[in-house]
């Protein structure tokens, strides 16, 4: 392996100037002896140590990505999470950080991997409200999370308006004239709690409340057994709301198997705007939520917080929007 040392030998300088180049120290080395360094080093196939340039400047430049590890999916398999992990690294390498992905299992995990790195920001996907005063306790970087609902005072936090997304979807169904609706979804995150209680105030003031045995607790039971309980129901739901448009996928094949027809026998919203619902049949109407708007902010509020750590926190939350398409049938007289 080609060394600083070997470098310096070759070009006839000392190893501290090789060491300045390479970690492009501006203004310690003439523009022509730092140009015959670089030559030197690339003809000599010289790959840069980023552990040790990180120990020697005192900074990693690498940013932390944290993901809930569940031991029944890869984290990455989640399109939420695919999608807004690939715009975050396409974002913060443009500003010189590197990207280190970390699945955890519990808080624990987290501080070990951050000071391993010794990142300089983390941002968390998914939920860590449970967490979020110990995490904050133990790590003294710009930590940003994303759809929190903790009552933990003073966090960064990017989320989206996740009450209105559930509003928009009963608002859509009740223009359509379903009035007897259904809704499957994780109910015990914070996030699809809100989107349940949207929906269901919704219908409330519209004179159409959702039944307890109408809101089913989704994927703790399957997309098979819940519709045949929609089935044997009595008055049985013209539509359903699946809380991400994965799930939705997940219906229309269920149906398929119940000879249940989308839209004529069920309707069905999702949510997210993912391109699978456009490739359903028919395809989906859902709940856009805008993911690259959300790692645009999350990036900027990162890189805010790394040139001024005490700015004030920010906690954002961003506008979703109904994307109608096919899968809601017109029932109104």
């Amino acid at each position: 392996m080609v060394t600083l040392k070997d470098i310096a030998r070759q070009a006839g300088v000392s190893i501290m100037t090789v060491s300045r180049v390479m970690n492009d120290q501006q203004g310690k080395v003439s523009p022509q002896t730092a140009e015959k360094v670089r030559r030197i080093a690339e003809e000599m196939g010289y790959i840069p140590n980023s552990s040790a340039r990180s120990l020697a400047a005192r900074s990693s430049k690498i940013i932390a990505v944290i993901l809930r590890d569940e031991p029944a999916v890869n984290p990455l398999e989640i399109p939420y999470n695919s999608a807004f992990l690939g715009r975050i690294i396409r974002i913060l390498p443009a500003y010189g950080y590197s990207i280190m992905v970390h699945f955890v299992k519990d808080f624990s995990d987290i501080t070990f991997w951050l000071k391993s790195w010794n990142a300089q920001g983390a941002v968390f996907l998914g939920i860590f409200d449970r967490e979020i005063r110990q995490i904050r306790s133990d790590n003294q970087i710009p930590l940003i999370f994303t759809d929190s609902y903790s009552n933990v005072r003073r966090i960064d936090n990017v989320g989206i308006d996740d009450y209105r997304g559930g509003q928009l979807a009963a608002e859509c169904f009740l223009s359509h004239g379903h009035t007897c609706l259904a809704f499957a979804g994780p109910i015990s995150t914070g996030v699809i709690s809100e989107r349940l209680q949207g929906f269901s105030d919704a219908l409330q003031s519209a004179g159409h409340p959702l039944s307890r045995e109408q809101t089913h607790a989704f994927p703790d039971r399957s997309a098979e057994e819940i519709l045949r309980t929609i089935l044997k129901s009595d008055p049985r739901p013209t539509g359903l709301f699946v809380t991400s448009d994965d799930f939705a996928a997940e219906f229309y094949s269920a149906a398929a198997k119940c000879r249940i027809s989308i839209p004529e026998d069920l309707s069905l919203i999702g949510f997210d705007d993912f391109p699978i619902s456009k490739t359903l049949v028919p395809p989906l109407t859902t709940i856009r939520q805008d993911i690259d708007e959300k790692a645009r902010q999350t990036c900027r509020i990162l890189l805010d917080r790394l040139k001024n750590p005490g700015s004030p926190t920010e906690n954002l939350c961003l506008d979703v929007a109904l994307t109608e398409r096919k899968s809601v049938k017109e029932c109104n007289p």
